[in-house]
């Protein structure tokens, strides 16, 4: 009886290890994925900073844009991550979506993640405020969907060192 309890409790594990590594490895494809399709060029009329990231999706005919505020985020302090989402062909701002966020980042082999879900997204944009625990990159996923898309992007955030107050 014992012996079975054993397995049973091995077998659970090893099913919970191939689903995390399953996610790491779609995590790491998608990153491969959004850096290529990610461009520097600014467009005033859709999110108002400097250098929004951008991804797009020719398949879904769709453009995400990403931008955070401040551009250099502070410890335990707000950051608002802002989302808007665009039709490719018409540059139509699209409506009426519901967006999920994942938050995620690596410290020393610490995986850590927070998740924002069903945001409704009746109009062109959306914006989350997210605290920032510790330095380094986290990355952003971001999955918008409506009726007639689903779609995934990945966007990346560098939380600097933080000066010593005085």
């Amino acid at each position: 009886m014992i012996l079975k309890h054993q397995l049973v409790k091995r077998h659970h594990h090893i099913g919970f290890m191939f689903h995390f590594l399953v996610f790491l490895m779609l995590l790491s494809l998608l990153s491969i994925l959004s850096s290529n399709a990610q461009s520097s060029e600014a467009q005033a009329a859709n999110i108002n900073v400097n250098n929004p990231q951008i991804w797009t999706n020719t398949e879904q005919g769709i453009k995400i844009q990403f931008a955070y505020q401040p551009q250099k985020p502070i410890l335990d302090q707000p950051t608002e991550l802002k989302f808007v989402v665009q039709n490719l062909k018409t540059g139509d701002y699209l409506k009426n979506l519901v967006a999920n966020i994942l938050v995620t980042h690596n410290s020393s082999g610490q995986f850590s993640n927070f998740r924002f879900s069903n945001i409704t997204v009746p109009d062109r944009q959306f914006s989350v405020k997210y605290l920032f625990p510790d330095t380094g990159i986290y990355e952003i996923i971001t999955r918008v969907s409506a009726k007639e898309i689903a779609a995934l992007a990945a966007f990346k955030v560098i939380v600097p060192l933080q000066p010593y107050p005085p």
